[in-house]
């Protein structure tokens, strides 16, 4: 996990982004190919969270990591499976 130094009041992108992907993400997923599916279908919504917790004055990350973890488990998980489906429907497993 990243740390933000004691003057710094918001990280940059790139440790938002990594952090949510390494430590809440990653995890969370067994199949490689499956999670770099949907890592690379969520990047305009780790933008507009990360735009989100620039314009929060204490620069929490947790709430911003867990509506993206929400959103990902809870919202689209099954639009994922089925565009993933689609997509490599005519390979054998």
């Amino acid at each position: 996990m990243f740390k933000k130094k004691p003057e710094e009041k918001h990280i940059s992108y790139e440790a938002f982004a990594e952090g949510f992907r390494d430590d809440w993400l990653a995890p969370k997923f067994e199949d490689a190919r499956f999670f770099k599916f949907v890592w690379d279908a969520i990047q305009a919504d780790v933008k507009a969270s990360y735009v989100d917790y620039l314009e929060t004055p204490d620069g929490q990350i947790r709430w911003h990591y867990s509506t993206l973890e929400i959103m990902v488990f809870e919202d689209k998980f099954e639009e994922f499976i089925e565009a993933y489906n689609e997509i490599y429907a005519d390979e054998s497993w």
